[in-house]
């Protein structure tokens, strides 16, 4: 197997993509070299960028060990996963989608179009820059992905061969435990450890006997219910957008799971902007007040557009057996509800309080106010996840986020 460097990647282009134009050097960079607004801030694949001033592509490989040394043994089929799920994702909602060029087995090396053109909309946010189209088009790209690889539409053998070819277990081994279960101690030897200087105040939160209950159920839900191919990954470093269009990349954790996973862990990262917003410096209160009202939009506006997609699928493509049975997608539509509520507060309880570095907390620097942010969004975390059965609609979500922040803010000189 090749490995490849920027200094190898032209001579393996040239038997790859003769259709380069190699009149001149391509232009060469890897990820990794850039600042996180450029490159993200992934930590598995080695990626590089190729252009030859007319075509710029992402190439991407996939080895045992990870660009940072802290990841080991990792799934060497998970490059072939992520291309196969960009393959079938590219028949369904095309206009979200890198376009393909190919995949190299021999050489675990997949290329496809660079879209950074775009902007990873996570770094953005973080400087408070809105894009208004987000979520309808995060939720069409969900809803179409999810129905049109849910048994709801697949014949029902398709659909098994297809939760079979993607099981990508080692992969999401890297979740199945972390994003669920946080240590009470150094000795147990399963769980997301606390970052010790929030030890002290998290700790009656996080292990709290209703919270850990809730989060066992949900990970049971996250290794059990396998209802559609998941994007698995699918937050605000994984979404390139601009003003009119947005482009989804990184699917190498794909696998038949819940259709709520993937909306919760976008809600997850939306929510932590949200809390952010409240301490993070703003020229005037105002400003902050928009930016935080265009959150819980975009919050809101993700859950209710995906309903709204699906439905539409559903009436259109739904198999005979499913689709005049009368209750059974609003019965859908409020599981996904509560789940999502519910997946989004564990992903965020496991990130914001862990060890491992978080975009939106970091980009605060006044520690008093980066306390204030991590703390405000674990209560948020705390109070959705007991209530995430209760809500009947997005907006009393949406309604319990405000009043927490209010609650929160007025107690705030007694920390």
């Amino acid at each position: 197997m090749i490995v490849l460097s920027k200094d190898n990647l032209t001579d393996y282009l040239k038997e790859k993509m003769p259709q380069l134009d190699y009149s001149k050097p391509l232009v060469i960079s890897a990820i990794g070299e850039g600042s996180l607004e450029e490159d993200g801030d992934g930590f598995l694949n080695f990626v590089f960028r190729a252009s030859d001033g007319h075509t710029n592509l992402i190439v991407k490989q996939s080895r045992s060990t990870g660009r940072k040394g802290t990841f080991q043994n990792l799934s060497l089929k998970r490059g072939k996963l992520e291309y196969e799920t960009m393959e079938i994702r590219k028949t369904i909602v095309p206009e979200y989608l890198p376009d393909l060029y190919f995949y190299d087995e021999e050489n675990l090396v997949f290329a496809t179009e660079d879209v950074s053109y775009l902007k990873i909309i996570r770094f953005q946010l973080n400087r408070s820059v809105m894009f208004p189209k987000f979520a309808r088009q995060s939720a069409e790209y969900l809803a179409k992905t999810h129905f049109y690889t849910s048994e709801f539409y697949l014949d029902t053998g398709a659909f098994r061969d297809l939760t079979v070819h993607f099981m990508n277990h080692k992969m999401r081994d890297i979740f199945d435990t972390n994003a669920f279960v946080t240590k009470e101690n150094e000795e147990q030897t399963f769980g997301r450890s606390m970052d010790p200087k929030y030890d002290h105040f998290i700790r009656n939160i996080l292990l709290d006997p209703k919270v850990v209950l809730e989060r066992y159920k949900l990970r049971r839900l996250f290794i059990t219910k396998g209802e559609a191919l998941l994007h698995g990954d699918f937050h605000t470093s994984n979404v390139f957008a601009g003003p009119d269009e947005i482009k989804v990349i990184d699917m190498e954790y794909t696998f038949c799971g819940p259709m709520s996973y993937d909306l919760g862990y976008m809600e997850s990262h939306l929510l932590s902007q949200y809390a952010c917003a409240a301490f993070r410096p703003y020229e005037t209160e105002e400003e902050r007040k928009k930016f935080q009202a265009y959150i819980l939009t975009m919050m809101k506006e993700l859950y209710d557009e995906y309903c709204r997609q699906l439905r539409i699928c559903w009436k259109k493509d739904a198999k005979p057996v499913y689709k005049d049975q009368e209750g059974l997608l609003q019965e859908l539509e409020k599981d996904i509800l509560s789940e999502m509520i519910g997946f989004c507060a564990t992903s965020n309880f496991s990130r914001c309080s862990g060890e491992i570095g978080y975009p939106e907390y970091d980009a605060i620097l006044d520690p008093v106010q980066h306390h204030n942010a991590v703390c405000l969004s674990m209560f948020l975390d705390y109070k959705i996840i007991l209530n995430r059965n209760q809500y009947k609609n997005s907006a009393q979500f949406i309604e319990d986020i405000i009043e927490i922040e209010k609650i929160y803010k007025n107690n705030i000189t007694e920390w």
